[in-house]
């Protein structure tokens, strides 16, 4: 049985990778190629995502706390 080996991204992307893709994701900026194959978010694994994901969704509750008690102050 043959595997098709374009299919699968070579390696896992950084954590560097992983922080851009979901701050552009945020800010819902991003190009077709980082999805398709050899882009950074193409090496991204679910479980990379999912920790990215709950990661940002707590810097940007923070943010806003924070920015609310500075605006209150």
């Amino acid at each position: 049985m043959e595997q098709n080996k374009e299919a699968l991204p070579g390696r896992k992307a950084s954590l560097l990778q992983v922080a851009k893709t979901m701050f552009f994701a945020l800010l819902m900026i991003g190009k077709k190629e980082s999805w398709e194959k050899g882009g950074d978010a193409a090496r991204m694994t679910p479980g990379q995502i999912v920790a990215g994901a709950i990661i940002g969704g707590i810097v940007v509750i923070a943010a806003l706390i924070g920015l609310v008690q500075f605006v209150l102050a």
